[in-house]
């Protein structure tokens, strides 16, 4: 009797640690907020792009198989209607919501797909060239969601001395690099325990 209740009991702890190791394995995106939940949820991880001013500062790149740029748009509208939307500008198209800049692309290795990045003000502001945002919003609106005055005009200045700013994940990649050395900043496309945990 003492046996099989010993036995009972070392199955059960190792069933619960079976399942607390799976849920572990699981990991999400590492924005709070339901609209990256959203992204993760619906369309595969691809990779992780740090920010040249924090490495902890990050964009989570997405791939939406089998889907156009209109069909994710519309995808992400109808689950939770954003604080702004750009115009349609060479195959990309910008959605901002609290504090998230999300950006739905034509993904280069197939055109069926479409890549989606999901990225905080913080990265915007500190890493993307404002040229990639030409035609999709006004630099006045971006001054105002960034908080920063005239930060289309101070960024194109620095972008312009170092040569290297970020122009998207279809532009800059694995390219974008940071000024004082040749390291690449983006990181690998398979998630483990950092920054890129996840799917």
């Amino acid at each position: 009797m003492k046996r099989s209740l010993s036995f009972v009991l070392v199955s059960l702890l190792l069933f619960l640690t079976a399942c607390g190791s799976q849920a572990n394995t699981s990991e999400g995106t590492l924005f709070e907020h339901d609209i990256a939940e959203f992204i993760n949820q619906n369309y595969t991880f691809q990779d992780v792009v740090s920010s040249q001013e924090n490495s902890s500062d990050i964009s989570e790149i997405y791939i939406a198989e089998d889907k156009s740029i209109d069909e994710v748009v519309n995808e992400l509208q109808e689950h939770e209607e954003p604080e702004k939307l750009s115009e349609r500008s060479d195959n990309k198209q910008a959605l901002i919501y609290d504090n998230l800049f999300v950006i739905v692309t034509e993904d280069e290795d197939n055109p069926e797909n479409s890549t989606v990045e999901i990225a905080e003000q913080q990265f915007v502001r500190d890493n993307y060239n404002p040229s990639f945002f030409n035609g999709l919003f006004a630099l006045w609106l971006l001054d105002e969601v960034l908080d920063v005055d005239d930060w289309g005009k101070k960024r194109q200045r620095k972008c312009k001395n170092s040569g290297d700013c970020y122009g998207g994940y279809q532009s800059s990649g694995g390219l974008y690099k940071k000024s004082s050395d040749s390291k690449s900043i983006r990181s690998s496309s398979v998630r483990g325990g950092g920054p890129g945990a996840g799917k």
